[in-house]
């Protein structure tokens, strides 16, 4: 992959950032998406003019929107989209709250329904793209129980997925769909989150691993 126009969401930090440090030595045209500004900027700053970063809360469609039409307006069309935003949080099923189930619902979730329904159309009227959903191995096997919520929306994301790339398939051959489940990755959330085991693991799996 050369020369792509990508969109990467979630990347003031962790996978986001570490993506797009390798993607922009590479030629490519990165527009960057996430809440957090001053964060944002920085890693953009350290592309030169190869990552052009917009703030974007990704549990607002519209806000999921305006990145797309920024990304159109500077650049023609969009290669390649990743839906890699999220947060997570340590409590179990009976310990956690409402506020708490919505908030990782809407940013693991929801912002991939978003971001999906938002390029996917592009896509199709280019008939080509590729779509890259970053979820977790705790989707597949949630191995530990104090990552409820978020084992469970990451499940659901690998659900999702799968049912589009069915969509796809037949009609639209050259849109890929691809789903990455990380292990144990060098994050903010996993070093605060994580068991003394997990956080020794940690030296051993960087962001940029992925």
């Amino acid at each position: 992959m050369t020369g792509k126009v990508v969109v990467i969401t979630g990347a003031s930090s962790g996978i986001g950032a570490a993506l797009t440090r390798q993607l922009a030595p590479q030629g490519h045209q990165l527009v960057i998406a996430a809440r957090r500004e001053s964060e944002l900027k920085q890693v953009a700053s350290e592309t030169g003019s190869k990552a052009i970063p917009v703030v974007t809360d990704v549990t607002r469609r519209r806000d999921i929107e305006n990145l797309r039409d920024f990304a159109m307006k500077k650049h023609g069309h969009i290669d390649v989209w990743v839906n890699n935003a999220g947060r997570g949080i340590t409590k179990t099923v009976m310990e956690l709250t409402d506020h708490e189930f919505d908030s990782i619902i809407d940013v693991v979730l929801k912002s991939v329904f978003y971001g999906t329904q938002t390029i996917v159309p592009h896509f199709q009227e280019r008939g080509e793209g590729h779509l890259i959903n970053i979820s977790s191995f705790l989707g597949r096997v949630p191995l530990v129980s104090n990552r409820s919520i978020y084992s469970a929306a990451k499940s659901a994301v690998n659900v999702l997925t799968a049912n589009l790339r069915m969509d796809l398939k037949g009609k639209y051959p050259r849109i890929k769909v691809s789903l990455v489940m990380p292990g144990i990755v060098d994050t903010d959330f996993h070093r605060v989150a994580g068991t003394p085991m997990a956080v020794k693991a940690l030296s051993q799996v960087g962001p940029q691993k992925v």
